[in-house]
């Protein structure tokens, strides 16, 4: 269970993350996973990342969210953003067998900790209804991405700030009427 407060990430380990997108996804490839972490990292920190805590808000009479939704280290590769970390963990062992989902919806009291869950299945829906090749074109068309990404290196790093403002810019252009 995560408890809510002003800690800096939603969750502590990536695993518990990780889990729930390989037991939520119809088709959990290696691929798959990365993108999703990506986006849903990217989303997170575009909008309840952002909120400004001083302004007054609704947000400003609640309990905060935590800033980032896990510890992120984005690598620009071949086919979009990768963390390489678990990249080596799952992709270059066994994969995802035997991941078992500790996500149960029930036991969650914190109205903060049941939004970001809601943010993460509604995110993780829209993705799953995505070919992985869709999940990777659509990544190359971040600035971030492409910023970072060298042609023939490996491990070229990407900016966590850089790509929360590509999303923040992404969020508030869908947001005018």
């Amino acid at each position: 269970m995560v408890i809510m407060d002003t800690k800096d990430y939603f969750f502590d380990s990536i695993d518990t993350l990780i889990s729930h997108i390989v037991n939520f996804l119809d088709n959990p490839t290696p691929l798959k996973v990365q993108k999703s972490l990506y986006f849903l990292w990217a989303f997170y920190a575009a909008t309840y990342g952002n909120i400004d805590y001083d302004e007054e808000t609704d947000f400003s009479k609640q309990e905060q969210y935590p800033r980032r939704l896990f510890k992120a280290n984005f690598e620009a590769w071949s086919y979009g953003p990768v963390i390489n970390s678990v990249f080596a963990e799952y992709h270059q062992t066994n994969g995802f067998k035997g991941v078992s989902d500790g996500y149960v919806e029930s036991e969650i009291s914190d109205p903060n900790e049941k939004e970001v869950w809601s943010f993460i299945n509604d995110l993780l829906a829209q993705i799953n209804k995505v070919n992985d090749f869709g999940l990777v074109e659509r990544s190359h068309q971040d600035s971030a991405w492409k910023n970072a990404y060298k042609e023939g290196q490996r491990h070229c790093q990407m900016n966590n700030e850089d790509i929360k403002r590509d999303y923040m810019n992404y969020v508030n252009e869908q947001s005018k009427i």
